[in-house]
């Protein structure tokens, strides 16, 4: 069994190399890109997307040495690779739909941090392709980065007002927001005007000593005092929050 998935390996690793070297112009890579997206597109079809996402990958070697600017043609002269009549443009939308489904591929497949770089990948060649922010989005959303999420699914939203997956990740995101809200609250609930029971009772003991060892309206106002800088419940008496009587 062992032998023979060996072998069935080998002969496609010779079929594909047969494949290349029998013609290598532009237009034959880009022909192969073609047909390699249709093979990952049936099989994310059926959900396969592992298998998906290895035609997807595979595209990559045929078309990014096609992506060459004029810039660097007139650089590098007769270096540069030939593109013969493959545009630069079509290039480029393929590399950008390319990283797309490879990002989600990635997202069902539970990578949710790959997903994010091939969508920042495809942001980098069409920083407007809305289908690469609204995968990241829901990438981000997956891997607790709310507000990168926020900002990425609001945007898809107004790309694709009608997606059930947008609204459905916009309420996911809702309660992740809610959660963290609660534990905030939680936390910081009663931070600042607590006190502990030992330090209370001790400022109690020592405002009861110094009313019974100075006694009368004096020891009252030092009580009052220590009240105030101890944070005790005299405090409340303060002049500060009293009305002024001048």
């Amino acid at each position: 069994l062992i032998r023979g998935s060996c072998e069935r390996r080998k002969n496609q690793k010779m079929e594909q190399q047969s494949e290349e070297q029998q013609d290598t112009s532009p237009e034959a890579m880009m022909a192969k890109a073609e047909s390699l997206k249709k093979e990952g597109n049936a099989f994310f079809k059926k959900k396969e997307y592992a298998e998906a996402l290895k035609r997807y990958v595979r595209i990559f070697l045929y078309i990014n040495h096609l992506n060459v600017s004029d810039d660097l043609k007139q650089m590098v002269g007769n270096r540069a690779p030939e593109t013969g009549s493959v545009k630069s443009e079509d290039v480029v939308k393929l590399q950008v739909v390319v990283n797309q489904n490879c990002a989600l591929c990635k997202l069902n497949l539970g990578d949710y941090a790959y997903s994010e770089t091939f969508c920042n990948k495809a942001l980098t060649r069409d920083p407007k392709a809305m289908k690469a922010i609204m995968i990241r989005g829901r990438a981000r959303l997956r891997l607790n980065n709310l507000d990168g999420a926020k900002q990425d699914l609001e945007a898809a939203k107004k790309e694709f007002p009608n997606s059930k997956v947008i609204q459905a990740d916009l309420e996911h995101l809702k309660r992740k927001y809610k959660k963290v809200e609660q534990k905030q609250a939680k936390l910081f609930a009663g931070m600042f005007d607590r006190k502990p029971k030992k330090q209370r009772a001790k400022t109690d003991s020592v405002k009861g000593l110094v009313s019974e060892a100075i006694g009368g309206e004096e020891g009252d106002k030092i009580s009052s005092l220590i009240s105030q800088f101890t944070g005790g419940a005299d405090s409340s008496s303060s002049t500060a929050d009293q009305p002024s009587s001048s």
